[in-house]
């Protein structure tokens, strides 16, 4: 099991391009690629994912977490696409 974990402090416009970086990832059906701990990771996301949220606001201070997952077990055993015949 792998764990990473990573937290920096980020203007608006900063957290917005970590965003969408997210974003283009799940959009390109390719994998979502993160720097997370001084590391480059590569993470293949499968079709079907579960999206948590959670907000909690206390003594001025606002979180809000957003957590993806999803099974790996089928994006790994997916076939590899065949090349075209010609």
């Amino acid at each position: 099991m792998d764990h990473c974990s990573d937290e920096e402090r980020l203007s608006r416009r900063e957290a917005a391009e970590r965003l969408t970086d997210i974003a283009y990832g799940l959009t390109s059906g390719g994998p979502i690629e993160l720097r997370i701990d001084g590391r480059s990771l590569k993470l293949p996301v499968g079709d079907d994912l579960v999206l948590k949220r959670e907000s909690t606001s206390n003594e001025g201070r606002t979180r809000l977490e957003l957590e993806l997952s999803w099974s790996t077990a089928l994006v790994s055993n997916a076939p590899s696409p065949k090349p075209p015949r010609g």
